[in-house]
């Protein structure tokens, strides 16, 4: 993810990030390694490396249980590195980095500073601040400076990314008009009858400050910034929403009506409307009809175990995925650097092929408008974590049957049971007895007349141990679903 903003990170604090992800991402998994490494892993010269080691031990020192010490024989080795101290690390590069600061600046103003009072703020001359600024505008993608400049509903979208990946309102004071953007999301809240979780409820603040500031500094989006709205009915509540928006912000009746639809096709775009007021959208009967259609599809895959289901509860999550179709424009979401859908394909085989069903179903739609890469990937995780969580393991046709006995005794027997409950999303079925229909016998002791796949373990499972086991299993259910799909 980080690799989309790296143009916002002053190049020296972004190498020094890449010291520690180096260390943070190795395979094998080693807390030491030596200069030669890191040089040529980061491509710099001996005397930069030394630049970037003592950088990381001052970040070391901020950061609690983070340790960086350097040997006589030119390796260095960190201890204490996990995802939350790797976060923590880009956050604070971020937030002293200059590139970002004006960034800030030229797009958002929160402190109203000039751009000779922002040069003094930062001890800067302006020659610097231009030569930064340029880099800054250099760097970013192409594609996304044309949509900025011709778009001021793309802008905002952009700049919100860019700021809640950064969480930069979390290291700013009460002087950005907390309380009036504090106000116009408590009221679209209750107006709506919106149920934030605390993750959503962070993203409302940085969507509505940004919209905020830029009304503020005087960006007004246009007609053609409608491109990127979802259309819904003028109900009562959108135009009482529109009524206080055109009061609280001192906007004019159209400008007022163009960030009430944006915040709607915001919220759209996380998923959070709930389906009434989904139902407001112009053509919501597209929505209605693609989702039925995905119903009717899951409930031929699972035939007589589609009971299992909440329909209730499954139709809301689709509903809700694919009311996105009615938003013009693809807008970035947090799945578009994961590619890779090996993983999923070879642990969770049943299941990933009905989402990729459940995908096919939505490009298939020929009323709703086609898919880009990035959205088809967006989608296809949607789909899949819908699966994972709204429909049960069992009632997928490739469960494998494990049967637990071990000489040590019962008790000994139902503490294997407890640890293989770890695996629950796998779809395994613990069988009180060996029968012929268990798929694997897990023992102590080799039974040479069972037929099916057995595991011996003489002691106690460790980490390893229980990696083989899992192993076994995908290999079990992944031949299960080919038998099943052949037939």
């Amino acid at each position: 993810m980080l690799q989309s903003f790296v143009p916002f990170l002053d190049k020296e604090r972004y190498l020094t990030v890449c010291f520690f992800e180096f260390f943070l991402n190795r395979r094998p998994k080693s807390t030491t390694a030596s200069f030669s490494e890191l040089q040529n892993k980061l491509e710099i010269s001996s005397y930069k490396l030394r630049e970037i080691i003592s950088a990381a031990q001052n970040l070391c020192k901020l950061i609690p249980e983070l340790k960086l010490e350097q040997s006589v024989d030119k390796k260095v080795t960190l201890t204490g590195l996990n995802t939350l101290k790797q976060k923590k690390i880009i956050l604070y590069e971020a937030h002293h980095s200059l590139r970002f600061k004006i960034f800030i600046h030229i797009t958002l103003r929160p402190k109203g500073y000039s751009d000779t009072e922002f040069q003094e703020k930062h001890g800067i001359s302006r020659a610097t601040y231009f030569r930064l600024k340029k880099l800054l505008l250099n760097d970013i993608n192409t594609d996304i400076k044309n949509n900025m400049a011709s778009s001021e509903a793309y802008s905002r979208y952009y700049i919100y990314n860019v700021i809640y990946y950064f969480s930069y309102l979390d290291f700013i004071d009460d002087s950005f008009g907390k309380k009036s953007i504090a106000a116009s999301i408590n009221y679209i809240t209750i107006l709506l009858k919106l149920s934030p979780t605390n993750s959503q409820r962070k993203q409302h603040l940085y969507f509505v400050a940004v919209c905020y500031w830029r009304s503020k500094i005087g960006y007004k989006m246009s007609d053609s910034d409608e491109k990127y709205f979802a259309d819904f009915k003028k109900t009562s509540a959108i135009k009482k929403m529109n009524d206080y928006l055109n009061r609280a912000w001192a906007s004019s009746e159209i400008n007022a009506y163009r960030i009430t639809n944006f915040v709607l096709t915001f919220l759209v775009t996380i998923e959070e409307l709930n389906t009434d007021m989904l139902s407001n959208l112009q053509d919501y009967d597209l929505v209605d009809k693609l989702t039925h259609q995905q119903i009717a599809l899951i409930h031929h895959s699972l035939g007589e175990n589609f009971s299992q289901i909440s329909l209730c509860s499954l139709t809301n999550k689709l509903l809700k995925i694919n009311a996105k179709m009615l938003v013009p424009v693809y807008l970035y979401t947090s799945y578009n650097r994961m590619k890779d859908w090996n993983f999923y394909e070879d642990s969770y085989l049943s299941i990933a092929c009905l989402a990729k069903q459940l995908l096919q179903c939505r490009t298939d739609f020929k009323s709703a408008r086609p898919l880009g890469e990035n959205e088809n990937t967006q989608l296809y995780y949607s789909y899949l974590f819908t699966i994972f969580s709204e429909i049960p393991a069992t009632a997928f046709s490739d469960q494998v049957r494990i049967a637990v006995d071990f000489s040590q005794g019962i008790e000994y027997s139902d503490y294997i049971k407890k640890k293989l409950e770890e695996m629950a999303l796998l779809n395994i079925q613990i069988d009180s007895f060996v029968n012929p229909k268990t798929d694997i016998y897990l023992t102590n002791n080799f039974d040479p007349s069972f037929k099916n796949d057995q595991v011996v373990w003489d002691h106690p499972p460790l980490t390893r141990d229980m990696v083989n086991l899992r192993q076994l299993i995908v290999k079990v259910k992944n031949f299960k679903h080919k038998t099943i799909t052949d037939n």
